[in-house]
């Protein structure tokens, strides 16, 4: 594909050794060569040391490398330019080139045209981005780790899978008096690809946490101590606390990294019959956090344990994974059983042995399995709805479903996957994805 040419500042706009601009597209060798000048076409991956001219003053000394397509990051020809790192520099250099006819590039934009050009699919620009922006190592080997093409390979798979058994069914469909394939042999294929899916669902959602972090849910009732013990965690004052019941009206999500684990850690209001309707909103928005969270933090009030741990009976069919948090054990005469850790968020003791506890029981959901990772919702989400839709399919097998309906079905679950890919995608969609990547890559 020909595209307009583009240009962008590829690194942070600040005082540094070395700034960089990044061209690509159609003309882009021709529009740079107006101000690098050269008596033969620039050889492809060669480093040259030139002068950046305009107008016949030198603005800069500096290299510059030439990339022919299609051996490039996008597949279109491509120029790099190497600054000193002056922002002024900088910003006026894109200034002329922009002058010259290139347009300046959207966020994502090089990698868009990557993907576009068919330089790679959608799943590895995505893990480009978890790598650019990964809070911790872990982080950083979960996104590698699907840069590196796991993911794409298991949906490859069970994608080839869905298209020989529709080329099957559209096989009977075409010459149903010389063709057949029995009901059993359609129900087994689906049963294989949906177990393939569920794998794939199961143990691919950790890359999501890894790479997005563990979301991390502070829960209980009014004044047990959830914001003191958020800021206890933070190591700083990040969420109101008073003596008033009801403070906290609305979720406060903060970052915190635990030995190198990424933790999303979410104070929510406290659970209680609401005082008016601002709160019961944000009771009801700490009910859907706790559905979605993978850790719980339930924190009971170790001076007065009873009401708090009928809340956790009541509650406790929302949570997946969860530790009972007791608080104020400086004034606690005794620590019950139940009780996972003891902590006075107050005081800050007891904070290192709920940090343990929690990497400990989060282990299993940080384990990498076979380098297939999910690094989206999106992701998750897409292969979720191509498995739904052939559990529905092979449900609906049982009742006399019609084959064309069938083949209607997985058709469908493959449009899904390939929209998953990128290789057959919706603009929209597209343009969401690379809203989210910085300029310049």
């Amino acid at each position: 594909m020909i595209y307009e040419p583009i240009c962008a500042i590829a690194t942070y706009p600040a005082i540094s050794a070395i700034g960089i601009i990044r061209c690509s597209g159609d003309k882009s060798w021709d529009l740079v060569q107006k101000f690098v000048s050269f008596s033969n076409k620039p050889k492809s991956r060669k480093m040259y040391l030139r002068e950046f001219i305009d107008d016949n003053e030198v603005m800069d000394e500096i290299n510059c490398v030439f990339y022919e397509s299609p051996r490039t990051y996008t597949g279109e020809n491509m120029v790099e330019l190497f600054f000193h790192g002056s922002p002024v520099v900088l910003k006026t250099a894109l200034e002329k080139l922009i002058g010259a006819g290139f347009r300046e590039a959207q966020p994502g934009e090089f990698t868009k045209r990557a993907v576009m050009n068919g330089k790679m699919d959608l799943l590895k620009a995505e893990s480009i981005e978890s790598i650019v922006n990964a809070h911790t190592k872990e982080a950083l080997k979960a996104a590698v780790t699907s840069y590196k093409g796991g993911l794409s390979k298991a949906i490859d798979r069970i994608r080839n899978k869905m298209v020989n058994l529709l080329a099957e069914i559209e096989v009977v469909l075409n010459y149903p008096d010389e063709m057949d394939v029995s009901r059993e042999k359609i129900d087994n294929e689906l049963t294989r690809i949906i177990k393939n899916l569920q794998e794939l669902l199961k143990h691919g959602s950790n890359g999501i946490i890894l790479t997005h972090g563990v979301k991390t849910v502070i829960a209980g009732r009014t004044n047990v101590g959830k914001s003191t013990l958020l800021n206890a965690l933070l190591r700083r004052d990040r969420a109101i606390v008073t003596e008033v019941p009801g403070t906290t009206r609305d979720t406060i999500e903060e970052g915190l990294s635990i030995s190198g684990v990424y933790f999303r850690i979410i104070d929510t209001a406290g659970i209680r019959p609401a005082s008016d309707s601002v709160e019961k909103l944000g009771i009801d928005r700490s009910l859907r956090e706790l559905e979605q969270a993978d850790l719980v933090l339930f924190m009971i009030d170790l001076t007065s344990p009873k009401e708090d741990l009928e809340l956790y009976e009541y509650y406790k069919t929302l949570f997946n994974n969860v530790i009972i948090v007791g608080n104020k054990r400086d004034k606690a005469k005794e620590v019950p059983e139940y009780v996972d850790v003891s902590v006075s968020a107050l005081k800050g003791s007891g904070l290192r042995e709920l940090e343990n506890t929690m990497l400990k029981v989060t282990e299993n959901l940080r384990r990498i399995h076979h380098g297939e990772l999910f690094v989206s919702e999106r992701q998750r989400g897409s292969v979720k709805k191509a498995m739904d839709l052939l559990v529905e399919t092979k449900n609906a097998l049982d009742e006399g479903i019609t084959v064309d309906i069938i083949s209607s079905h997985i058709n469908q679950s493959i449009r899904i996957i390939d929209e998953l890919t990128g290789a057959s995608v919706q603009d929209d969609i597209m343009n969401a994805i690379f809203s989210n990547f910085c300029v310049g890559k």
